[in-house]
């Protein structure tokens, strides 16, 4: 070569910080949870985060790679990769993708459990069955579900003591 314009810019996605690299395999990729958009960058700090809620796969090239992360989990740091989004522990869920705290994760009703990690939906809060009863919210295991006492009986999802009542007359 016999002019700087000969020299081949790394591609987008990639950067080069050292002088006289001579192979495209000089190139390094930024970091999952970082992109850049331009040829020819230089430094690894022109790499941008995606951003809190988001991750992206190493060697991103374009903002559009940023993805959110899933329902049921969020990311409150940057970069990630997608095995960054952590899920909402049992007990929560959240139903909107991109979440960035753990304080996005919102209880299960009173009533209700549900005892898996990264639910995604009210709906996987399960009701305590009938002649029992949870309340608090945010309950995380079916053995949080209160048994009503003798002579009394409940609705399957109760979230009160008071919601046990007596047995008729002539039944127990």
């Amino acid at each position: 070569s016999d002019e700087a314009t000969d020299c081949i810019e790394c591609a987008t996605g990639k950067y080069v910080d050292v002088a006289g690299s001579d192979e495209g395999s000089d190139c390094i990729d930024c970091v999952a949870g970082k992109y850049i958009d331009l040829e020819g960058s230089d430094a690894e700090g022109d790499c941008i985060d995606c951003g809190l809620g988001k991750f992206s796969a190493a060697g991103s090239d374009a903002l559009g790679d940023c993805l959110d992360c899933a329902l049921g989990r969020y990311s409150a740091t940057t970069p990630i990769a997608e095995a960054g989004c952590i899920e909402c522990i049992a007990g929560k869920y959240i139903d909107v993708p991109g979440s960035d705290e753990a304080s996005d994760c919102i209880d299960c009703a009173v009533g209700k459990y549900v005892d898996v990690a990264g639910s995604d939906d009210a709906s996987d809060c399960i009701d305590c069955v009938a002649g029992k009863y949870i309340d608090l919210e945010g309950s995380d295991a079916e053995g949080d579900c209160i048994d009503c006492t003798v002579g009394k009986f409940s609705a399957a999802g109760s979230d009160a003591l008071g919601d046990c009542l007596d047995c008729a007359l002539g039944r127990y």
